[in-house]
């Protein structure tokens, strides 16, 4: 009885291991997909759009840096913009850094200006700014491509946006200084706006003993003594600056006011600015109203376009009559662009009508069509930041 008992459990024990068989088999193949599933999405994810970094750091490894500057450019267009930490300001900041380090300063300065566009048009979030760190890429890269009016607006604007950085961002100017005179009179004009006008006198004056003709340095010792009540010495340097520089329209616009101020008759450079005005090769102005705005520029990607022709190839000063209404202390910024391609970032940081000039080296013969665009909009209740362009000249250059 004992054996055949035994022989019981044998057969009973074969059997349920036969039917556990599938059951094991089956567990088996649950436990195998279980330990894949994660490869297989690791896979998927390290191809997914999301995981742009990688997938750009690692053909920039690899020196593949157009491929990664796609990948990055193909996630701006097609993130959502409303995930925080993947906007495109983020992305062509990074697409900047890969071109800087590759040494192509013009293309690194264009992506590092394009996150910053993206930084101004997020409106809604009052102090969203560019960083720090982004405005002084943008500044190297401008002396880097020999743009010192890009970085002095750059540099200006800075200064508004983060008060308590000031003196940063007067670094690279101070290293740049003995390159250009141009560079000494900008730091000139960076350190008046900290108050520093005995210094900005001496560096104005330094940059004139390096280029006696240079722009805008006589122009502004005018209103360094206008401000101190130096009048006929203000005159003095307005004149200077028009011998030298006959475009300039704020040189003619101090002229005027401080003849106002002495009960002098201003005729004479009235007259000379309307006879050099007429000598633009192009201009664009409020027919029906010169003293009314020829667009107003209201909100971010406002845009203002227009063409001329050159009849001959040369160098070009473009001269910009405009003002700025501030807001949450920072005034409006442009951009002017020509024939599609970025020129120079500019600050308004003025209330008042002033003359923005811009110098346009080895412009060819033919027609073009100059871009200006308001990067820069916000709204409260202490007023609206918008962009009021009131003409826009052209003038041949020696």
């Amino acid at each position: 009885m004992q054996s055949k008992s035994a022989i019981d459990w044998v057969a009973v024990a074969q059997k349920v291991r036969l039917a556990l068989l599938p059951t094991a088999a089956l567990l088996l193949v649950f436990y195998a997909a279980v330990l894949a599933l994660p490869v297989f999405v690791r896979s998927l994810a390290a191809r997914s759009l999301y995981n742009y970094r990688d997938l750009a750091a690692a053909a920039a490894a690899e020196g593949r840096f157009d491929e990664a500057v796609a990948t990055i450019e193909r996630a701006a267009r097609e993130i959502p913009r409303d995930i925080y930490f993947e906007r495109p300001e983020f992305m062509y900041e990074r697409i900047g850094r890969i071109r800087k380090d590759q040494g192509r300063v013009a293309e690194s300065l264009e992506a590092f200006l394009t996150a910053q566009a993206y930084f101004f048009r997020k409106i809604e979030l009052q102090g969203y700014l560019p960083p720090p760190r982004l405005i002084r890429e943008i500044i190297d890269a401008y002396f880097e491509v020999g743009n010192f009016g890009g970085a002095y607006h750059e540099a200006r604007s800075a200064m508004d946006m983060y008060p308590p950085m000031k003196e940063q961002f007067l670094k690279a100017h101070t290293l740049h200084i003995m390159e250009d005179p141009r560079i000494m009179r900008d730091l000139g004009l960076l350190e008046a706006k900290l108050g520093r006008t005995d210094s900005a006198t001496a560096r104005l004056r330094q940059s004139l003993v390096r280029d006696p003709r240079i722009p805008d340095s006589h122009y502004w010792l005018g209103r360094f003594n206008e401000q101190q009540g130096l009048h006929e010495a203000a005159i003095a340097d307005y004149r200077a600056e028009l011998a030298n520089h006959p475009f300039s329209e704020n040189a003619y616009s101090r002229w005027i006011a401080v003849c106002e101020t002495l009960k002098q008759d201003p005729a004479w450079p009235v007259t000379d600015r309307n006879t050099m005005r007429n000598r633009a090769l192009a201009q664009f102005v409020n027919s029906l109203d010169p003293y009314e705005p020829v667009v107003s520029l209201f909100g971010v990607g406002s845009v203002y376009e227009q063409s001329f022709t050159l009849t001959e190839p040369g160098n070009v000063l473009c001269s910009i009559l405009a003002r700025s209404t501030p807001c949450q202390g920072l005034y409006g910024w442009i951009e002017f662009a020509l024939d599609g391609r970025h020129v120079q970032t500019v600050y308004m940081d003025s209330q008042d009508v002033m003359g923005y000039d811009i110098r346009l080296a080895n412009v060819e013969a033919g027609q073009h069509t100059f871009r200006i665009e308001n990067l820069s909009d916000a709204m409260d209740s202490t007023g609206d930041r918008n962009v009021f362009i009131y003409g826009v000249r052209f003038y041949r250059l020696p």
